[in-house]
C-alpha cells in the first residue's frame, strides 16, 4: 500500500459491545477492499477514529488474527492478511464437515423436538423474504445455523462454529445484501437441509449440507484469483 495514500475514515460507534463492534466492522472494511492486502492497521488510529479507548480494538484485533483476517509480525504490527480463494473454500469445508455431523446426531436421537426448532428457524427466514428485510434474512439464516449445531448437543461442535460466528455473519451478509437477487433459492437450499434430517437419511442430511455451502463458496470466491482476495461489493 502506498505510505502516502489517504488511509479511509471510520465513523465512531455507539455498541455495547465495542470489541465486537470494531471486529465486525474492520472486517466488512477488509471485505469491502477498504484496507487492503498488506495494510497496517494501526491500533491507536482505529481507536481515535472510532471514538473509543485501545482496550477494545486491540481485542478486536486479537479475534481477526485468529480468524485468519489479519497478522502480526515479529514487531508486534499488525496488517491485513491476504485472503484468497482457497481461504474461503476451507472456510466453508470447515463449516460443511461441522453441520453435517451436528445433522447426523440428531437424526440419530430421532429428535422431534429438533426438527420443529428448525422449521420455526426456516419460517424466521421465510418472513424476513416476505418482508424484504435482508439483514432479517441475515440473522434468521445464521439462527438457523446455530440452532442446528446447539440441537446437536455437542457442546464441543457449538463451541468450534461460535468461535467462527463474527466472521460467519460477515460472509453471510456479503452473500445475502449484495451477491443474490433473489432470496428463494436460499431457502431451498435451507429446506433441503432440514428435509434431509427430517427423512432420517444421514447421507441424504450430508449431501444437503455441503451442497449448500459449495454453492456458497462459489459465489462468495466467484471471481477472485486464486491467492488474492479482492473487492466482492
Amino acid at each position: 500500500m502506498d505510505p502516502t495514500t489517504e488511509a479511509p475514515t471510520l465513523s465512531p460507534l455507539a455498541r455495547t459491545s465495542l470489541s465486537e463492534a470494531t471486529a465486525e466492522l474492520l472486517r466488512e472494511r477488509i471485505f469491502a477492499g477498504a484496507f487492503e492486502p498488506g495494510s497496517r492497521l494501526v491500533e491507536a488510529d482505529i481507536a481515535r477514529q472510532l471514538g473509543t479507548s485501545r482496550g477494545p480494538v486491540r481485542e478486536a484485533l486479537a479475534m481477526l488474527r485468529a480468524e485468519g483476517l489479519v497478522r502480526e509480525d515479529p514487531g508486534r504490527a499488525t496488517y491485513v492478511a491476504s485472503l484468497g480463494r482457497r481461504d474461503i473454500e476451507e472456510i466453508y469445508e470447515v463449516r460443511a464437515g461441522l453441520e453435517s455431523v451436528a445433522a447426523r446426531l440428531i437424526i440419530e436421537r430421532s429428535d422431534q423436538e429438533a426438527l420443529a426448532a428448525l422449521d420455526r428457524a426456516l419460517d424466521r427466514m421465510r418472513d424476513a423474504s416476505a418482508r424484504g428485510d435482508r439483514q432479517g434474512f441475515v440473522d434468521a439464516d445464521l439462527a438457523l445455523h446455530g440452532e442446528l449445531c446447539t440441537l446437536s448437543r455437542n457442546g464441543r461442535l457449538y463451541r468450534a462454529w461460535e468461535a467462527q460466528i463474527g466472521l460467519l455473519r460477515t460472509l453471510i451478509r456479503l452473500e445475502i445484501t449484495t451477491l443474490v437477487e433473489s432470496l428463494e433459492p436460499l431457502i431451498e437450499e435451507h429446506v433441503q437441509l432440514v428435509d434431509g434430517i427430517r427423512s432420517g437419511d444421514a447421507d441424504r442430511a450430508t449431501a444437503a449440507c455441503w451442497a449448500l455451502f459449495q454453492g456458497t463458496s462459489r459465489l462468495l470466491t466467484r471471481g477472485m484469483a486464486d491467492d488474492e482476495v479482492r473487492d466482492q461489493r
